[in-house]
């Protein structure tokens, strides 16, 4: 007796995904024994980890310079001195100042050399306030002994190019010379606009106002 081939048929692989149930607790009692129910919270899937957080940027200062402190350069001309020259150490909040002054096209060579601290203000877009107090020790041919100059000087300076380090400054200044009695002439100040001038007093005084345009940098 002849049997017929058989022909098997293979059928294509289905995926299979399972979702999952959430069940109301009235009908968890009407489930059957054999289906356990799930512990809550155990569907619900754990958040995705974050990712590393990036390294922070390379700080532009050196090795073992300290964060927050600038170093800056400033030249500037005045009713004082023609040329002065100083460098402005330190935070932004409260920095040292070393400054430099001579007049070497006057009748009398003099020079200067000055200390003092400062502090900056908050920037208004390209204008940057500053407020300095410099004591400066003076000394001409002229006088025997050398003066004390002290000079509290408000300024502005305004950024040449958005962003950079180079800046216009103005400034006025106020400034009170002291000197010890000596004969002779005084010529600290004494061209200037005085609001004070006591030349036969102990000590010797002026006062007066002045200005100061120059560079920052």
């Amino acid at each position: 007796m002849l049997r017929a081939p058989t022909t098997r048929t293979q059928l294509p692989d289905v995926a299979v995904t399972a979702r999952p149930v959430s069940v109301q607790p009235g009908l968890a009692a009407e489930l059957p024994a054999v289906l356990p129910l799930a512990a809550p919270g155990a569907l619900a899937t754990e958040p995705p980890a974050r990712p590393a957080a990036a390294d922070a940027p390379a700080s532009r200062s050196g090795p073992g310079w300290p964060r927050g402190v600038a170093l800056h350069g400033e030249v500037w001309t005045s009713e004082f001195m023609p040329l002065n020259g100083a460098i402005q150490f330190g935070p932004p909040r409260l920095y040292a100042i070393i400054s430099a002054s001579a007049d070497p096209v006057g009748r009398q060579t003099s020079w200067a050399l000055g200390a003092g601290v400062g502090t900056t203000g908050r920037a208004w877009g390209r204008f940057t306030p500053r407020l300095e107090v410099l004591q400066w020790v003076v000394d001409t041919d002229q006088e025997r002994a050398p003066g004390w100059l002290t000079q509290l000087r408000p300024s502005v300076g305004w950024q040449l190019r958005e962003g950079r380090r180079w800046q216009l400054v103005g400034a006025p200044t106020l400034n009170l010379a002291v000197a010890r009695p000596e004969p002779g002439r005084w010529s600290l100040g004494q061209n200037q606009w005085l609001w004070l001038d006591a030349d036969r007093d102990q000590p010797r005084l002026r006062l007066w106002p002045g200005v100061q345009v120059g560079l920052r940098f």
